[in-house]
């Protein structure tokens, strides 16, 4: 899977991210972000996933 980087921001001393990736499934592209706390670059962190409903979306998400 291709992964495309859309943007990245720093934010609370870590990194939000927003991306895009063709989806195999419903053949179409997706969005999707990812917050990486600060103690990401040192070790593994948890991982929350949100499936959002259809009034949200990656960004706003986010907020």
């Amino acid at each position: 899977m291709k992964l495309e980087t859309l943007s990245e921001h720093q934010s609370f001393g870590g990194l939000q991210g927003f991306y895009r990736h063709q989806s195999a499934v419903i053949g179409l592209p997706m969005q999707f972000s990812l917050y990486q706390p600060p103690q990401a670059r040192q070790r593994q962190v948890p991982v929350l996933f949100y499936l959002a409903g259809l009034t949200c979306t990656e960004e706003t998400f986010a907020i």
